[in-house]
Protein backbone atom coordinates (compact mmCIF):
# COMPACT_ATOMS: atom_id res chain seq x y z
CA UNK A 1 0.00 0.00 0.00
CA UNK A 2 0.79 3.53 -0.49
CA UNK A 3 1.12 6.29 1.44
CA UNK A 4 -1.71 8.01 3.09
CA UNK A 5 -2.12 10.83 0.66
CA UNK A 6 -1.26 8.93 -2.42
CA UNK A 7 -4.16 8.34 -4.24
CA UNK A 8 -5.63 4.90 -4.04
CA UNK A 9 -5.25 2.28 -7.22
CA UNK A 10 -7.36 -0.07 -8.62
CA UNK A 11 -4.52 -2.60 -7.18
CA UNK A 12 -5.06 -1.18 -3.50
CA UNK A 13 -8.68 -1.53 -3.85
CA UNK A 14 -7.84 -5.40 -4.99
CA UNK A 15 -6.15 -5.84 -1.82
CA UNK A 16 -8.05 -5.02 0.36
CA UNK A 17 -11.16 -6.61 -1.63
CA UNK A 18 -8.79 -10.08 -1.20
CA UNK A 19 -8.28 -9.45 2.76
CA UNK A 20 -12.14 -8.86 3.15
CA UNK A 21 -12.82 -11.27 1.01
CA UNK A 22 -10.12 -13.92 2.65
CA UNK A 23 -12.34 -12.57 6.38
CA UNK A 24 -15.55 -13.22 5.05
CA UNK A 25 -14.14 -16.83 3.58
CA UNK A 26 -12.72 -17.73 6.93
CA UNK A 27 -16.19 -16.32 8.56
CA UNK A 28 -17.99 -18.40 6.47
CA UNK A 29 -15.71 -20.72 6.92
CA UNK A 30 -16.02 -20.77 10.52
CA UNK A 31 -20.17 -20.49 10.44
CA UNK A 32 -20.29 -23.29 8.16
CA UNK A 33 -18.67 -25.58 10.91
CA UNK A 34 -20.75 -23.85 13.20
CA UNK A 35 -23.88 -24.31 11.18
CA UNK A 36 -22.49 -28.58 10.66
CA UNK A 37 -21.81 -28.77 14.50
CA UNK A 38 -25.40 -27.19 15.13
CA UNK A 39 -26.83 -29.70 12.40
CA UNK A 40 -24.98 -32.76 13.91
CA UNK A 41 -26.05 -31.95 17.54
CA UNK A 42 -29.69 -31.42 15.64
CA UNK A 43 -29.93 -34.85 14.30
CA UNK A 44 -29.07 -36.14 17.68
CA UNK A 45 -31.99 -33.97 19.06
CA UNK A 46 -34.14 -35.33 16.06
CA UNK A 47 -33.34 -38.80 16.75
CA UNK A 48 -33.90 -38.82 20.76
CA UNK A 49 -37.16 -37.16 20.08
CA UNK A 50 -38.08 -40.00 16.95
CA UNK A 51 -37.51 -42.16 20.30
CA UNK A 52 -39.48 -39.94 22.67
CA UNK A 53 -42.56 -39.94 19.48
CA UNK A 54 -42.08 -43.89 19.48
CA UNK A 55 -42.58 -43.85 23.26
CA UNK A 56 -45.84 -41.83 22.85
CA UNK A 57 -47.36 -43.58 20.44
CA UNK A 58 -46.82 -47.29 22.62
CA UNK A 59 -48.09 -45.21 25.61
CA UNK A 60 -50.64 -43.41 23.51
CA UNK A 61 -51.99 -47.15 22.31
CA UNK A 62 -51.84 -48.53 26.10
CA UNK A 63 -54.04 -45.74 26.81
CA UNK A 64 -56.31 -46.64 24.10
CA UNK A 65 -56.60 -49.98 25.48
CA UNK A 66 -57.17 -48.99 28.77
CA UNK A 67 -59.80 -46.74 27.48
CA UNK A 68 -61.29 -49.70 25.98
CA UNK A 69 -61.38 -51.73 29.85
CA UNK A 70 -62.86 -48.94 31.19
CA UNK A 71 -65.35 -48.66 28.43
CA UNK A 72 -66.10 -52.66 28.90
CA UNK A 73 -66.13 -52.56 33.29
CA UNK A 74 -68.50 -49.44 32.33
CA UNK A 75 -71.06 -51.55 30.38
CA UNK A 76 -71.01 -54.09 33.02
CA UNK A 77 -71.68 -51.52 35.93
CA UNK A 78 -74.44 -50.53 33.73
CA UNK A 79 -75.74 -54.23 33.11
CA UNK A 80 -75.48 -54.63 37.12
CA UNK A 81 -77.03 -51.33 37.98
CA UNK A 82 -80.26 -52.42 35.78
CA UNK A 83 -80.01 -55.70 37.08
CA UNK A 84 -80.23 -54.43 40.81
CA UNK A 85 -83.03 -51.60 39.94
CA UNK A 86 -84.94 -54.95 38.20
CA UNK A 87 -83.85 -56.89 41.85
CA UNK A 88 -85.05 -53.57 44.13
CA UNK A 89 -88.27 -53.37 42.18
CA UNK A 90 -88.87 -57.24 42.09
CA UNK A 91 -87.81 -57.20 45.99
CA UNK A 92 -90.56 -54.18 47.06
CA UNK A 93 -93.07 -56.18 45.25
CA UNK A 94 -92.24 -58.61 46.71
CA UNK A 95 -92.01 -57.06 50.43
CA UNK A 96 -95.83 -55.20 49.35
CA UNK A 97 -97.13 -58.95 48.92
CA UNK A 98 -95.94 -60.47 52.16
CA UNK A 99 -97.29 -57.39 54.14
CA UNK A 100 -100.54 -57.59 52.34
CA UNK A 101 -100.75 -61.54 53.51
CA UNK A 102 -99.51 -60.57 57.11
CA UNK A 103 -102.30 -57.73 57.10
CA UNK A 104 -104.86 -60.17 56.25
CA UNK A 105 -103.29 -62.84 58.78
CA UNK A 106 -103.06 -60.41 61.35
CA UNK A 107 -106.85 -59.36 60.68
CA UNK A 108 -108.02 -63.30 60.63
CA UNK A 109 -105.84 -63.94 63.76
CA UNK A 110 -108.15 -60.70 65.35
CA UNK A 111 -111.02 -61.87 64.17
CA UNK A 112 -110.64 -65.53 65.86
CA UNK A 113 -109.57 -63.81 68.83
CA UNK A 114 -112.32 -61.68 69.15
CA UNK A 115 -114.72 -65.10 68.27
CA UNK A 116 -112.68 -66.29 70.96
CA UNK A 117 -113.19 -63.80 73.51
CA UNK A 118 -116.78 -63.48 72.59
CA UNK A 119 -117.18 -67.45 72.51
CA UNK A 120 -115.30 -67.57 76.52
CA UNK A 121 -118.40 -64.87 77.29
CA UNK A 122 -120.97 -67.00 76.12
CA UNK A 123 -119.83 -70.02 78.66
CA UNK A 124 -121.74 -69.06 81.52
CA UNK A 125 -121.52 -70.47 85.40
CA UNK A 126 -124.49 -71.51 86.48
CA UNK A 127 -124.38 -72.43 90.21
CA UNK A 128 -120.52 -73.31 89.62
CA UNK A 129 -121.12 -75.73 86.88
CA UNK A 130 -119.87 -74.54 83.48
CA UNK A 131 -122.56 -75.23 80.76
CA UNK A 132 -119.78 -76.60 78.26
CA UNK A 133 -119.14 -79.19 75.67
CA UNK A 134 -116.71 -80.94 77.60
CA UNK A 135 -118.09 -80.46 81.60
CA UNK A 136 -120.19 -83.04 83.02
CA UNK A 137 -122.23 -82.53 85.86
CA UNK A 138 -122.28 -84.28 88.75
CA UNK A 139 -125.77 -85.09 89.67
CA UNK A 140 -127.76 -86.39 86.76
CA UNK A 141 -131.10 -84.83 87.90
CA UNK A 142 -129.43 -81.39 87.95
CA UNK A 143 -128.06 -82.10 84.50
CA UNK A 144 -131.64 -82.78 83.01
CA UNK A 145 -132.67 -79.60 85.14
CA UNK A 146 -130.27 -77.68 83.47
CA UNK A 147 -130.48 -78.80 79.86
CA UNK A 148 -134.68 -78.81 79.49
CA UNK A 149 -134.92 -74.99 79.25
CA UNK A 150 -132.06 -75.52 76.57
CA UNK A 151 -134.26 -77.71 74.74
CA UNK A 152 -137.57 -75.98 75.21
CA UNK A 153 -135.82 -72.76 73.75
CA UNK A 154 -134.54 -74.47 70.26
Amino acid sequence: MNNENDPITKKDLQEVLEAVNQGFDEQTKLIKEVIQRFDEKFEGVDKRFEGVDEKFEGVDKRFEGVDKRFEIVNKRFDGVDEKAEYNKEEILASNREVLASNEKIAKSINDMRQEQIAHQGGHVRTNDTLLEHGDKLQNHEKRIIKLEPLLQSA
